[in-house]
C-alpha cells in the first residue's frame, strides 16, 4: 500500500497493542512517528520534528491516562487529531474522551476496519497526507 504521509502517534501501556497497532496502520500507510506507554512518556518523547497528524491513544493507563493525555495536547498541540482508544465499548467513558477534545472514539473491541474508517475521516491541516 502507498505510503500516505500522515504520521501518527501510538500510545498505550499494553506493548502487544501498540506493537499490533504499529503493523496493522503502517500496513494501511500510516507512518508511525511515535509509541509511548502513557501520557507522560508521550509528552516526554513529543518535539516539533515528530509530532503526528494523528494521535491514538488508550484511556485507562498509568501515570497519566488518556484523559488527561487528551485535554494536555488539546491545550498544547490543538492541530493534533486525536482518536481515544479504549477496551471499554462504556458510552459514558466515550463522552467523557470527546469531552476532553478527541476528534473520534474507537472501542478496541468493534471491528479494525472501524479504526480505519475513522482515521480516512480525519480532516487534516493542509500540508499534511491528505
Amino acid at each position: 500500500m502507498n505510503n500516505l504521509g500522515i504520521k501518527v502517534a501510538l500510545v498505550d501501556d499494553s506493548s502487544l497493542m501498540r506493537n499490533s497497532l504499529h503493523e496493522i496502520i503502517s500496513l494501511w500507510g500510516y507512518d508511525v512517528v511515535l509509541k509511548a506507554v502513557n501520557g507522560k512518556d508521550f509528552f516526554r518523547q513529543l518535539t516539533k520534528a515528530n509530532a503526528p497528524d494523528i494521535c491514538i491513544t488508550d484511556i485507562n493507563m498509568p501515570e497519566m491516562n488518556g484523559i488527561e493525555t487528551i485535554r494536555e495536547l488539546r491545550k498544547k498541540w490543538p492541530d493534533i487529531k486525536i482518536v481515544a482508544f479504549s477496551i471499554t465499548n462504556n458510552k459514558r467513558e466515550e463522552q467523557r474522551a470527546l469531552e476532553a477534545g478527541a476528534h473520534a472514539f474507537v472501542s478496541k473491541l468493534s471491528s479494525i476496519t472501524e479504526l480505519q474508517k475513522v482515521l480516512k475521516s480525519m480532516k487534516l491541516p493542509a500540508g499534511s497526507g491528505y
